[in-house]
């Protein structure tokens, strides 16, 4: 198996810690051969990991860009409103893409870089690893055997977590729309991703939809509390928001260790936390992130599409069910499991999935396995994971959120 030479341009988050596993736990099947990463502490340990000389690595993308490697793909996980440059420079040069969703920050970006790799005939897959989970490519099969007949609804529940949403929504990334996506887009383009997925491709012809900010404002700030949890807050020990949380949040889900600081040092950490964003009261942030939000469409051949998302969930999974003429699947993504049940004969059937341990229930390591696998043949089936594909779910998350901001008017989709 030929050794696939890959570039990495953001080794935040998404890129150093989700896709590039993939290069150590396979090491002759991947290589990253070159970075390019702003801060220096991300892009020195990066480089470190993958055994990257100085001379590759680069505080600009464009610098990389401008050495012209051989690279057989370059994968970019910079921030939403940091994609569509990079995408399209590397595009025009002729490079192989595995590109973070959402792919920009507008609807007309998105579909620009969409057909800017279709002139130049180059791969474009973007990060929509549901859809290559092991649970998910299960249902679809399960669908595609005819079990539950003619699928004619889907009610979803992406339950988006108190507590993950306070961080990336309300004091993270994600938090002001006007510096990034909205929620519907940066969030959910996965699950209209999905939808389309389930339906084999089917469009979707009308959507609405309804939602609001409503609890993380100033009006329901408790009195008294300081604009840092950790300049004497009064509540700092009973608000469930508090940023000490941090230190129990470390123990519980690693991923925060990464993003706010990489040390087990409490004193260190807690010195680093309070300088960064993620101390701010979540009551009087610039956050203007939706924490609930409804969406209803209708497909081709009259399917109808019930979806919704919420802050205010204990867990954080997504819930679907599927409604066809002979029967349903219901399940979660977060339990490896879904139920099949069919009118006829009332039988009912617990599928079992085997899932890496691994974020995205494993879409991660399968979105790069795909990936490397499309660079090695580059034939027909190898498209499928094109970017085609997934550009009618981010068309469809724009409209969301434009219904939204009208009232709930329904916008048509062409």
């Amino acid at each position: 198996m030929r050794q696939i030479k890959l570039g990495l341009i953001g080794a935040g988050e998404r890129g150093a810690n989700c896709y590039a596993p993939y290069a150590l736990k396979y090491p002759a099947e991947v290589k990253f051969v070159c970075v390019a990463e702003r801060i220096e502490e991300r892009r020195n340990t990066f480089a470190k990991t993958h055994g990257i000389p100085k001379e590759d690595q680069y505080e600009d993308w464009r610098a990389l860009l401008e050495k012209g490697y051989e690279l057989d793909g370059l994968i970019i996980a910079t921030q939403d409103q940091e994609h569509y440059e990079p995408a399209m420079a590397a595009i025009a040069k002729g490079y192989h893409l595995l590109l973070e969703k959402p792919m920009a920050e507008t609807a007309e970006k998105t579909k620009a870089i969409v057909e800017a790799a279709k002139e130049k005939g180059t791969l474009l897959t973007v990060c929509h690893v549901l859809r290559h989970t092991p649970f998910f490519r299960s249902i679809k099969e399960t669908i595609d055997s005819g079990v539950i007949g003619e699928i004619k609804s889907i009610h979803h529940i992406e339950n988006i977590g108190y507590w993950h949403f306070a961080h990336s929504y309300v004091r993270g990334n994600w938090s002001n729309t006007k510096e990034t996506t909205p929620m519907i887009v940066a969030k959910c383009s996965h699950d209209t991703d999905i939808f389309n997925f389930l339906l084999g491709g089917k469009k979707c012809k009308r959507i609405s939809s309804f939602g609001s900010l409503s609890y993380f404002t100033k009006e329901n700030m408790p009195e008294g509390a300081t604009k840092n949890c950790m300049d004497g807050c009064p509540h700092n020990k009973t608000c469930m928001y508090s940023a000490y949380k941090y230190l129990e949040d470390r123990k519980q889900r690693s991923n925060f260790k990464d993003i706010v600081m990489r040390t087990d040092d409490n004193v260190t950490f807690l010195a680093h936390l309070k300088e960064s964003p993620y101390s701010r009261c979540v009551y009087q942030c610039d956050n203007d992130a939706v924490d609930h939000q409804v969406v209803s469409m209708e497909y081709e051949d009259g399917v109808t599409v019930s979806w919704q998302a919420s802050a205010f969930t204990m867990d954080i999974i997504r819930q679907t069910k599927i409604m066809g003429t002979k029967g349903e699947i219901e399940g979660s993504i977060d339990d490896n499991e879904y139920a099949v049940k069919e009118f006829a004969t009332g039988n009912e059937r617990i599928v079992k999935i085997h899932t890496p341990k691994t974020l995205h229930s494993g879409g991660d390591e399968c979105i790069m396995e795909n990936f490397t696998s499309a660079l090695r043949a580059m034939d027909e089936k190898s498209r499928k994971y094109s970017a085609e594909l997934s550009l009618q779910g981010h068309v469809m998350a724009f409209a969301a959120e434009e219904s939204r901001i009208n009232g709930g008017r329904v916008i048509e989709l062409s």
